[in-house]
């Protein structure tokens, strides 16, 4: 199973007058015609949010046409910068993506590795949060298939991401500790994915491993990293080993020069 993971697209109107605009789109379509033209293509794409930058309709309907040309299915979590209701019905058709007590929280089925949409969305504030209602959700998801091998994917990391400056994004710890004892009482949990720090990371959490991609756009990217791809637009590939029960993750450019090589690396 190989997933390729973006984040942080921050999607508007292309507008010649502002040029962040132009660049969003441009690394979201380079993206696109990378993995298309991947040897080994991955099984699916999961988008771990601010998927727009401000969630109206015309800005999915957008990422729709882009992302349409993907041949394998995409599924997305909630950011911040996004709107539920017009996420679910404007990208419905490139994987599907459900609710759960009102909130965007499903599951993918039919894969190696169960994977599991969580809601971090705080709706009043750009920081992370739960609540007794979503969590109660997830573990009855996770009731449901307490032996199949289980990834969370998610916006705001439930932890801290001590490479920033902010490096604790939840508006609780209390939520955020609740969230996390949670998850470790459910031994299928095997990985989380999240977004919203715009920079790579990776944590052992004990039960299961963590990881942040970089946002995908080059403009609002933080952090230092190695020549070449500091403008380029960053993705992750997780690829499972089911004999180490873990995903194994690389960080790789979208450059279309780059064909064949992701999958060799990955």
């Amino acid at each position: 199973m190989l997933i390729a993971q973006i984040s942080d697209t921050h999607i508007t109107t292309p507008d010649p007058a502002e040029p962040k605009s132009l660049a969003r789109m441009r690394a979201l379509a380079t993206f696109v015609a990378h993995i298309n033209a991947m040897d080994e293509k991955p099984d699916l794409v999961i988008h771990t949010g601010d998927v727009t930058h401000g969630g109206d309709p015309e800005y999915y309907d957008i990422v729709k046409s882009v992302m349409s040309a993907l041949s394998m299915p995409v599924f997305f979590a909630l950011g911040n910068r996004d709107n539920p209701a017009n996420l679910i019905e404007g990208l419905k058709d490139l994987g599907g993506a459900g609710t759960a007590e009102g909130f965007l929280l499903y599951s993918v089925e039919g894969f190696p590795v169960r994977l599991i949409a969580m809601d971090t969305q705080h709706r009043e504030r750009n920081i992370g949060t739960t609540c007794s209602v979503r969590l109660a959700a997830l573990e009855e998801m996770l009731k449901d298939a307490p032996d199949t091998p289980t990834a969370l994917f998610m916006h705001h990391p439930p932890f801290e991401v001590t490479t920033s400056s902010h490096p604790f994004q939840f508006d609780d710890t209390v939520l955020a500790d609740a969230f996390l004892d949670l998850v470790a009482h459910h031994k299928q949990v095997v990985h989380m994915f999240c977004g919203h720090a715009h920079r790579p990371f990776t944590v052992d959490l004990e039960t299961c491993v963590a990881t942040v991609v970089p946002s995908l756009p080059p403009d609002n990217r933080i952090g230092d990293y190695e020549p070449g791809l500091k403008d380029q637009p960053l993705y992750q590939l997780h690829r499972w080993n089911p004999d180490t029960v873990r995903f194994e993750t690389s960080l790789h450019p979208a450059v279309l020069e780059l064909k064949g090589r992701a999958a060799e690396s990955g």
